[in-house]
């Protein structure tokens, strides 16, 4: 949910060679981006704005097996 910590990923993702990055700030988003996306693998903080990631790992798993990374 941290922007600067959201585009630092990002950033160094990409110049990794990744392509394919979604970011989210809230469950919501992500969840909807893991519905429509499907992403081959899923960060997420702990702390969000409208919740927290281990709920949104639950939700996650209720639609995909999306592996998860937790910073």
């Amino acid at each position: 949910d941290e922007s600067e910590i959201r585009i630092m990923i990002e950033r160094f993702l990409r110049k990794e060679g990744f392509s394919r990055i979604y970011t989210a700030a809230d469950c919501v988003s992500a969840l909807s981006i893991c519905r429509t996306n499907k992403p081959d693998i899923a960060i997420l903080d702990i702390m969000l704005p409208d919740g927290d990631g281990f709920s949104l790992l639950s939700s996650i798993k209720q639609i995909s097996d999306t592996p998860v990374l937790f910073l």
